[in-house]
């Protein structure tokens, strides 16, 4: 295995691609998604939390949505798209406490 097998980034330069044995590219690929997937699951979990602790309002920002556009300077859409990939249950357990105390008004 060549330092190709354990790439992290698509960005790596042009010029060793070609030369890539076809072994080491399959290697490349799923080295790859294995990583990125760990990834994913990290910034998931960190969002998950950071809207479980109300994080955003203990350091100034109007909601979560707002911390992730300035942190990660993603737009209000992605934001919006993390926060409920990471912690869906929580948003649906809102609205249902919502809808309960609706209805017992």
């Amino acid at each position: 295995m060549n330092i190709h097998s354990i790439a992290t980034a698509p960005d790596a330069p042009a010029p060793g691609w070609p030369e890539l044995a076809d072994v080491d590219l399959l290697r490349t690929l799923v080295e790859t998604e294995r990583r990125r997937r760990r990834l994913d699951a990290a910034m998931r979990a960190a969002v998950a939390e950071a809207e479980r602790r109300g994080l955003a309002a203990d350091i100034g920002y109007r909601d979560t949505v707002e911390l992730l556009t300035d942190l990660l300077r993603i737009s209000a859409h992605e934001a919006r798209q993390r926060i409920e990939y990471a912690a869906p249950q929580a948003r649906s357990r809102s609205r249902k406490v919502w809808r309960v105390l609706a209805a017992a008004s």
